[in-house]
């Protein structure tokens, strides 16, 4: 199994907040074929970087998750993130055995 765990920084800015729900969410949507969930974030005290939603996408493997990023969509979201990035953390995970 492998995840994609996305978080949105902190921030007060609006337009980011949208940004976040109506575009990028709504294009992992689209990636995997199935609604991704966001939750709210209870940052640790102990985080210098404080987060304030969260969001994951799990796929089969890593290949089933290269293979989805060559998509149209996930093209779309590798541009979208050019501009992006400096709002959200993304970790990936692979779940090995």
């Amino acid at each position: 199994m492998y995840k994609l765990l996305l978080f949105l920084k902190k921030t007060n800015d609006e337009q980011v907040i949208t940004h976040f729900y109506e575009y990028t969410v709504k294009i992992l949507s689209q990636i995997v074929g199935e609604e991704i969930k966001t939750a709210d974030v209870e940052s640790s005290l102990l985080l210098d970087q404080k987060y304030i939603k969260f969001c994951e996408v799990t796929c089969a493997s890593k290949e089933d998750w290269d293979k989805k990023m060559n998509s149209v969509h996930g093209r779309e979201l590798n541009k979208d993130l050019i501009d992006f990035h400096q709002y959200v953390s993304i970790i990936f995970v692979d779940y090995k055995n």
